[in-house]
């Protein structure tokens, strides 16, 4: 057999060098090329969402004269309507209530069908996985101006625009708590017979009710936010009488509706941030 000469190794460990260097470099350089590529298209979108926007900053200026004036017209606030602007707010808060009170009732079963571990029909998942898809993609306020078409004026178009966007956003959170979900707990209910309903009340409720109660709290805080803005589509709450001031250009009117607003969000949002806390606590 054949030896290498030194002089030979040394040739063949250099030329392997060299390969795994140039194979180095054109990995290097594909890499760069490919983020070139994406950087290229990030810019070009930048540039097309810019123009598509009618971004205008010349416009903006122009304009501040106008928005000192009408800041100067906000106060001193006007409370002569106060009666009744507490009692849109109620009506916003009812509606935010009940929308996900709603959502809540229909995206428990939904998320159940869906969540790998406890889905009684996985084959079902896919389509219903597209189904809240679709409830999120559109949003509260257009599902208010289409049951406004359907049931008229008034909060419960409200109540039905929130409740079906909030099924898709909470159903699709709570399927992922479930399928974060230890299995030890479900396989031994149903070893010793269980139904699906024994199963879930015993295994999967006591483990995965923290998480759903601080999803639906959260949930319920965003949707009081959202629902100030139905009245504008005629779907009822407070949204309507900001509407009214703003045509009228009453600006000391509109100065209390926004506190109420004001009031109304910060105190769900400590109420909703505390009940969190607590789950997290005690849990």
């Amino acid at each position: 057999m054949t030896k290498l000469e030194p002089r030979s190794l040394h040739s063949f460990s250099k030329w392997e060098s060299i390969l795994n260097t140039h194979e180095q470099e054109q990995r290097s350089l594909g890499r760069l090329l490919k983020q070139g590529f994406w950087g290229v298209v990030a810019i070009a979108v930048l540039i097309a969402s810019w123009r598509l926007s009618e971004i205008s900053p010349a416009d903006f200026w122009a304009g501040l004269p106008r928005l000192g004036n009408w800041l100067t017209r906000l106060w001193p606030p006007d409370f002569a309507e106060l009666p009744d602007f507490l009692i849109a707010t109620a009506e916003t808060l009812a509606i935010a209530i009940m929308g996900t009170l709603t959502a809540t009732i229909a995206a428990i079963p939904l998320s159940l069908c869906i969540a790998r571990p406890l889905s009684p029909i996985p084959q079902l998942a896919p389509v219903l996985r597209l189904l809240l898809n679709l409830l999120r993609g559109i949003d509260t306020a257009i599902f208010a101006l289409f049951f406004v078409s359907i049931v008229g004026l008034g909060p419960f178009a409200g109540v039905l625009g929130v409740a079906f966007h909030t099924t898709g956003s909470m159903a699709k959170l709570y399927v992922e708590v479930l399928e974060t979900l230890p299995l030890e707990p479900i396989e031994a209910i149903e070893v010793t017979g269980a139904d699906r309903l024994r199963t879930f009340i015993f295994a999967v409720l006591p483990e995965a009710l923290p998480g759903l109660i601080g999803i639906t709290l959260y949930l319920w805080e965003f949707n009081v936010r959202s629902s100030v803005i139905l009245g504008i589509v005629g779907a009822g709450g407070i949204g309507y009488e900001v509407l009214v001031s703003l045509k009228l250009l009453d600006f000391s009117r509109l100065t209390t509706i926004l506190l109420l607003i004001l009031a109304m969000v910060s105190a769900i949002d400590a109420l909703s941030a505390y009940g969190r806390k607590q789950l997290t606590l005690n849990p």
